[in-house]
């Protein structure tokens, strides 16, 4: 069966385009023109995939987003004509995996698509329970749990990734490329923007969670690092 798109759009003229660029790509979309009629697909139908506009009626992306967080793991990949870099940091604090600003070509908007449905369906690519650790930080990989000072803190899936990926590289240098490969896939070698703007989430967060402690170092224009971590394998 072929992957499930839910499109989250109220232009009805852009939600047809996306839908049949969506079929085109060999998916299966759905469209929904308001925030509860997606979320009423999203319960009914199990979407593989929400592409979301933020300008919805009823209930606008944003608050879509953060009630689909509540229960699902599900990739959500913003698509706005809102550009910013305080909505492109709103969107991926609230849990989206992506964020596309309008106007943008076919081939970009389903390159992405697939990227985070590839990443979704990727299996675990280490065969033992993996625990890796720094300080006071402990990463479970395959229990997708980080706990920081002994409280268990919750991460967006994107946020997540980038911290294994961090992690795992013992406190070293860890290239942009790298992270984008590890958080987003290899279609995504260029996008220092969304990188950034993933890594200022991840550090407040940490940083909030442990008194302002600023976890993550940066190395200006070639990358960054989180201190020497231990790797724990068991099983």
């Amino acid at each position: 069966m072929s992957p499930r798109v839910l499109i989250a759009e109220d232009d009805p003229e852009f939600a047809q385009l996306l839908s049949l660029w969506i079929g085109q790509a060999g998916l299966e979309p759905r469209v929904a023109h308001g925030g509860a009629e997606a979320l009423r697909a999203m319960y009914d139908w199990r979407p593989d995939l929400v592409s979301l506009d933020i300008g919805l009626p009823q209930l606008d992306g944003w608050e879509v987003c953060t009630r689909i967080r509540e229960l699902s793991s599900v990739p959500i990949l913003f698509v706005s004509a809102l550009g910013s870099e305080a909505d492109r940091v709103r969107g991926l604090q609230l849990g989206g995996d992506d964020y596309i600003t309008k106007p943008f070509s076919f081939r970009e908007y389903v390159a992405r698509v697939e990227a985070a449905l590839r990443r979704a369906s990727r299996p675990p690519d280490r065969p033992s329970h993996e625990v890796l650790r720094h300080r006071g930080l402990v990463v479970d990989v395959d229990g997708h749990r980080v706990v920081l000072g002994g409280a268990e803190i919750h991460l967006t899936p994107t946020e997540f990734r980038l911290l294994v990926s961090l992690a795992r590289h013992s406190g070293a240098l860890v290239s942009h490329r790298q992270l984008l490969h590890d958080a987003w896939g290899p279609d995504y070698h260029d996008e220092l923007p969304l990188l950034r703007t993933a890594i200022r989430g991840l550090r407040a967060r940490l940083a909030d969670e442990s008194g302002g402690v600023d976890w993550i170092g940066t190395e200006y224009g070639f990358g960054y690092r989180l201190g020497g971590v231990e790797v724990e394998a068991a099983g």
